[in-house]
């Protein structure tokens, strides 16, 4: 005859298992129930803050659970200006976007448009500091243009003042920048690095 194990409840570690449950819980619920408090945006030049945050759908500070990091990005993506988004949470209630904006080139003034750097032109509101392009280049020449000229450092672009292009019988690839000083100078596309 087999003898049948009686179990003793074991009061002991039931206690611990439901205080462990308890606790388990709570944390969820805590963590479930946590907001972002802080959103800090690095490196936007273009953009004010405001318009990031609205773009990326976090104006209303949203449980940091439910927060995509790639739906964000792809949002912030659709800015025209904007080329990398890096989003990084840096504590349970601060989140940190870092954006990669693409370089405005000069103003385009026959067109009404921006050049950027990677060679698009794009209709945005006025900003100040970027070079003017004053009159027509074929489209051969401004490919090659924009090809060196994004080259340039942008604290060099951003003391120019106009962009004209001055082509002679001698020279098809000749500008004429004129800085923010006043100084002006000759240039070939060649010699622009």
């Amino acid at each position: 005859m087999e003898k049948k194990r009686i179990r003793k409840f074991n009061l002991k570690k039931f206690l611990i298992f439901i205080v462990f449950l308890i606790i388990l819980v709570l944390l969820l619920k805590y963590l479930f129930s946590l907001k972002i408090k802080n959103i800090i945006i690095l490196n936007s030049n273009y953009y004010n803050d405001e318009t990031i945050i609205e773009t990326a759908g976090i104006e209303n500070y949203p449980k940091i659970v439910f927060l995509s990091k790639n739906k964000i990005k792809k949002k912030l993506k659709k800015l025209d200006l904007i080329d990398e988004v890096k989003i990084k949470i840096k504590s349970i209630s601060t989140i940190e976007i870092d954006v990669l904006e693409k370089k405005i080139l000069f103003y385009n003034r026959s067109n009404d448009m921006y050049t950027l750097s990677d060679g698009s032109q794009v209709q945005l509101d006025k900003i100040s500091g970027v070079p003017t392009l004053i009159n027509y280049i074929p489209n051969e020449i401004e490919k090659k243009f924009v090809k060196e000229f994004k080259k340039i450092d942008i604290d060099i672009i951003n003391i120019i003042s106009e962009i004209e292009y001055d082509k002679t019988a001698y020279d098809n690839e000749r500008f004429l920048l004129t800085m923010n000083d006043g100084n002006q100078v000759y240039i070939n596309i060649n010699r622009l690095n």
